[in-house]
C-alpha cells in the first residue's frame, strides 16, 4: 500500500494563500465598475471586472470570456492595436501609462478612453502576462476641448479688439487730417479775400476753392452722421418714386470739377431711365461716394463711367474706373468700417474708410445688392441692383444689428 507523501506545511500555506488571493480578486472584480482585465502571455483573458464587461461585452459573463482574446470581442483594428501594445509590454516590461485615444470599437465619433497597461509578474518576477485598466474620459476631453475653443475665441476677440483699437487710432488721425486740410485751405483763402489787393477775378477763384473745400467738409460730416445713425438705429429711408437718371446725372455733375482737375474723363451712360421707389438723398450719397472713390483712385488721363440700366425687375447702377484696382487680399474687407486698402495707404490717397461702408448700408436699406469686380492694376467696377417695385421701408436698426453681428 502506497501512502501519499505529506506536503510541507509551508507549501500548503502558500497554495492556500494564492487560492485566497485569487478568490478575493475574483470577488473584487465581479463587483467593481472599474474596467480592469488580466491576460496571459498570449493575450487571453484570465479575469475581467464587471465594469469591463458592462462597457465592452454587455450580456456576456466573466467565465465566458476566460481564454478569449480581444479578437473575440472587438473589431479587427482595435484588437490588433491592443495585442501589439500587450506584446510590446511582455517583450520589454515597459508599461503603457495613461494612453488617451479614441475608442475605435465604439460607434460614437467622440468616445475617448485613457488606458494603463502593465506587465503581470509571478512571485519570481517573471512576466506571465499583462493587466490593465481603462477609464472613459470623454467628458474630460470635451471639457478640455471646450476650454480650448473658448480660449481660441477669446484670442480671436482680443485680436479683433486690438485691430479695432488700431483702426480707431488710424481713423482719428485720418479724420483730423481730413478736417484740417480743407479748413486750412478755407482759412487761407478767406484771408486772401480780405486782402484789399485781391482782384475781382482772383476773388471768384478763391470763392470757388472755399466752396469746394466747404463741400468736402460737409460730405465728411454727413458721412459721420450717417454712420452714427446707422449704428444707433435712428435712421430710416424714405422711399418715394424717383428718376434714377436725374439722381445719377446730378451726382456726376457734382464730381465733374474734381475729375476735370485730374484730367479724368467722367462719362455718364444712361441706357434707360427707370423710375423706382428710392430715398433720392441716400442714392445720391451712395453714387457720390462711389464716384468720388473712382476719381480718387484713378490716375490722370484715366476714365470713370457711370451706367444705368435694368435687368428684369431690377435697376442697375454701375460705376467703373480705370484706376489702381483692389488687391485680392483687400477685396473681402473693402466694405468694413474704417478699412483702407494697402494701395490707399501707400499712395497717401485721402479718405476715411467710410465711403464703401455707407454705400453698402444704403443699398441694404433699399433691399438691393452691391458687388465689386476688380483686380490690382486693372480698375474696378461696382455694380448695384435695386428692386423696381415698392418694398417695405427698411429700418436701419436691422442693418446695424447685422453689421454688429458680422463684426
Amino acid at each position: 500500500m502506497v501512502t501519499a507523501r505529506p506536503q510541507p506545511e509551508e507549501s500548503r500555506e502558500s497554495g492556500t494563500q494564492r487560492g485566497l488571493e485569487l478568490t478575493c480578486m475574483s470577488n473584487l472584480l465581479s463587483t467593481s465598475q472599474e474596467r480592469v482585465y488580466f491576460k496571459d502571455r498570449l493575450s487571453r483573458f484570465l479575469l475581467v471586472s464587471e465594469g469591463w464587461i458592462a462597457a465592452y461585452a454587455p450580456g456576456r459573463t466573466a467565465g465566458e470570456l476566460v481564454g478569449k482574446t480581444d479578437f473575440d470581442v472587438f473589431s479587427e483594428r482595435h484588437a490588433t492595436a491592443a495585442f501589439e501594445d500587450e506584446q510590446q509590454i511582455i517583450r520589454t516590461g515597459e508599461p503603457v501609462v495613461g494612453k488617451v485615444e479614441l475608442e475605435t470599437y465604439s460607434h460614437r465619433p467622440d468616445a475617448w478612453v485613457s488606458t494603463t497597461k502593465m506587465a503581470l509578474r509571478d512571485d519570481a518576477g517573471d512576466i506571465i502576462g499583462t493587466f490593465g485598466i481603462s477609464r472613459d474620459v470623454t467628458a474630460q476631453i470635451r471639457a478640455e476641448q471646450a476650454l480650448l475653443d473658448q480660449a481660441q475665441q477669446l484670442s480671436l476677440q482680443n485680436e479683433r479688439l486690438r485691430e479695432l483699437d488700431g483702426m480707431k487710432d488710424e481713423f482719428i488721425g485720418l479724420i483730423s487730417h481730413e478736417l484740417r486740410t480743407p479748413l486750412t485751405s478755407i482759412i487761407g483763402y478767406v484771408k486772401l479775400l480780405r486782402d484789399e489787393r485781391t482782384s475781382e477775378a482772383s476773388a471768384d477763384q478763391y470763392a470757388e476753392v472755399i466752396q469746394r473745400n466747404s463741400q468736402r467738409l460737409l460730405r465728411l460730416v454727413e458721412d459721420l452722421l450717417f454712420l452714427s445713425q446707422t449704428h444707433s438705429g435712428t435712421m430710416h429711408v424714405d422711399l418715394r418714386e424717383a428718376d434714377l437718371a436725374e439722381i445719377a446725372r446730378a451726382a456726376v455733375a457734382e464730381m465733374r470739377p474734381e475729375a476735370d482737375r485730374k484730367h479724368i474723363a467722367l462719362v455718364f451712360s444712361p441706357a434707360c431711365a427707370p423710375r423706382l421707389p428710392v430715398d433720392a438723398t441716400r442714392i445720391a450719397q451712395l453714387l457720390g461716394n462711389l464716384i468720388s472713390n473712382a476719381v480718387k483712385f484713378t490716375p490722370g488721363d484715366g476714365k470713370v463711367e457711370v451706367k444705368i440700366g435694368t435687368d428684369g425687375g431690377k435697376a442697375i447702377l454701375e460705376v467703373s474706373d480705370t484706376g489702381v484696382g483692389i488687391p485680392a487680399a483687400d477685396r473681402d474687407r473693402i466694405f468694413d468700417r474704417f478699412f483702407r486698402s494697402a494701395i490707399a495707404t501707400q499712395q497717401v490717397i485721402p479718405g476715411t474708410g467710410l465711403g464703401l461702408t455707407i454705400a453698402k448700408n444704403i443699398v441694404a436699406a433699399h433691399h438691393g445688392t452691391i458687388t465689386v469686380d476688380s483686380d490690382e492694376g486693372r480698375g474696378s467696377t461696382f455694380r448695384i441692383l435695386l428692386p423696381l417695385k415698392q418694398v417695405p421701408t427698411a429700418d436701419v436698426q436691422d442693418l446695424a444689428a447685422g453689421q454688429a453681428h458680422r463684426a
